[in-house]
């Protein structure tokens, strides 16, 4: 069932789609995906949105993404109570989950005082303050601080599908930024490392540039003469200065007089005087307004030109993109194909991320999900070491075994944050906090300790059964 509340999603992020038939195609994968399941909230149909728009969408995302960036930046409006603001800040999805987990730790990091009635928001508030107006001075230890972060491997091995921070959906490319700041680990799927035919030794071979490159260059010459043009222009037109009008030469003759060649200056003619009053300086103002619009339609015809090229150019770049390497990434429709569309460096460097330990940039070594192609469920979650064991062994991988107490194993609750990220509360999409909100669809001691009766949930959902458990002091 579709209310208001569905619409709005679809106006934020289909509508904006320039493409006709791209946002079609949007909108009935949606429908279609809608059509099949029986209850879905505003909040999940958003982070579905997301998702097809950068994967059907990844161009214009990018467009939208680096002009959001450019507009990164912190402001302050007044708040409905007299006497507070609100400040905010325009940052990066990994911006802004550093920054709000930093101040969380640091709050958790002061020491406890009965007498002290903040609550966690306000003691974040004064950390803020502390260590932006007072830096060096507030006393406040450094604290470390770890984002989430989901990846599918076709995104690190340079394609384009959907990643998130945080429970949060973002672009591939900045999840592939951050890990390159973090680790050093840097995906560059741009060109192959297919061997090519050398030409004839001591000949000199001759060949056109990749087209999207030739058009992108043409529109960035054009782009750049048009500007100079008219800037010229609308400075002449602002000054008054226009083009003097052509030679009336000959245009009473059917051809130059005898002895004349067609090389030769025009005959002078006398100049009558320049007519004055009203008439005159209305002919004068319509041979004004004329020389505008011949203008303006010289502009227009430019800026015809120019997105023409532009969309060549584009059609280009897209076509070239989806013949290497990172388009048959993208395109692949599993793990597998994707790992063998990749080129030979992409797999290198993503075994080396892989294979890392905890330490420098990371909080904790990367770990491999693996899912069912057709529902997505998990299946299991391993590492690298793991995997090879397993494969050398000959064993399958499993979700981890029951844990014999009220509190999950670590295995066990590595593996229902990973599944359950978001709270699994109706509508909910808060983040499963790193410690704690696990709960028991069937209250010990009757529900065993194990993934199919654990699930996730944000603070605010979380029923507090550990307290009606008889076993929630166990281990």
């Amino acid at each position: 069932m579709l209310h208001v509340g569905h619409l709005w999603c679809l106006l934020e992020h289909v509508a904006p789609i320039a493409e006709d038939a791209l946002r079609a195609r949007v909108e009935s994968e949606l429908l279609s995906w809608l059509a099949g399941r029986s209850v879905t909230t505003p909040a999940q149909l958003g982070d579905k949105v997301r998702r097809m728009v950068l994967a059907h969408a990844a161009r214009d995302a990018a467009r939208d993404l680096a002009r959001a960036v450019r507009r990164r930046g912190v402001s302050a409006r007044p708040d409905r109570v007299d006497g507070m603001s609100v400040v905010s800040a325009l940052l990066t999805t990994p911006e802004a989950a550093t920054l709000l987990a930093a101040l969380g730790a640091y709050a958790d990091a002061l020491p406890a005082d009965p007498a002290d009635g903040r609550t966690r928001g306000q003691e974040m508030a004064d950390c803020l303050l502390e260590l932006v107006l007072r830096p060096g001075e507030c006393g406040l230890p450094p604290v470390q601080v770890a984002l989430t972060v989901v990846a599918p491997a076709g995104a690190l091995l340079g394609g384009d599908a959907a990643c998130e921070i945080d429970g949060q959906v973002v672009p591939a490319e900045v999840v592939r930024a951050l890990l390159a700041a973090l680790t050093g680990h840097r995906i560059d799927a741009a060109t192959d490392t297919e061997p090519t035919d050398p030409g004839p030794t001591g000949t000199a071979s001759t060949g056109t540039a990749p087209t999207g490159t030739a058009c992108t260059s043409a529109v960035v010459s054009e782009e750049e003469d048009f500007a100079r043009w008219m800037e010229e222009m609308e400075r002449r037109i602002l000054a008054g200065k226009f083009d003097a009008e052509p030679a009336p030469c000959y245009l009473d003759e059917d051809g130059p007089p005898p002895d004349t060649g067609p090389d030769d200056p025009p005959p002078d003619r006398p100049v009558s005087p320049v007519p004055d009053g009203w008439w005159a300086r209305a002919d004068r103002a319509v041979d004004d307004a004329s020389t505008a619009l011949l203008t303006l339609d010289r502009a227009l015809g430019h800026a015809r030109r120019l997105v023409a090229t532009a969309e060549r150019a584009d059609t280009a770049e897209e076509t070239t993109w989806a013949a290497g390497p990172a388009g048959r990434v993208s395109a692949a429709p599993d793990a597998l194909t994707a790992l063998a569309a990749a080129t030979d460096q992409a797999r290198a460097d993503l075994a080396g991320l892989l294979g890392r330990t905890a330490g420098g940039g990371l909080a904790d070594r990367p770990r491999l999900a693996l899912t069912d192609t057709l529902t997505g469920a998990l299946l299991a979650l391993t590492d690298l070491p793991a995997l090879r064991q397993a494969a050398r062994a000959g064993t399958g991988l499993v979700a981890p075994g029951a844990s014999p107490g009220y509190r999950p194993a670590a295995g066990l609750d590595r593996y229902v944050r990973a599944r359950d990220r978001c709270c699994r509360f109706i509508g909910c999409r808060h983040p499963v906090p790193r410690r704690g909100e696990l709960d028991h669809h069937t209250l010990r001691p009757a529900g065993p300790t194990t993934a199919a009766n654990l699930a996730g949930y944000c603070t605010g959902h979380h029923r507090p059964t550990a307290l009606l458990s008889d076993d929630a002091t166990g281990p």
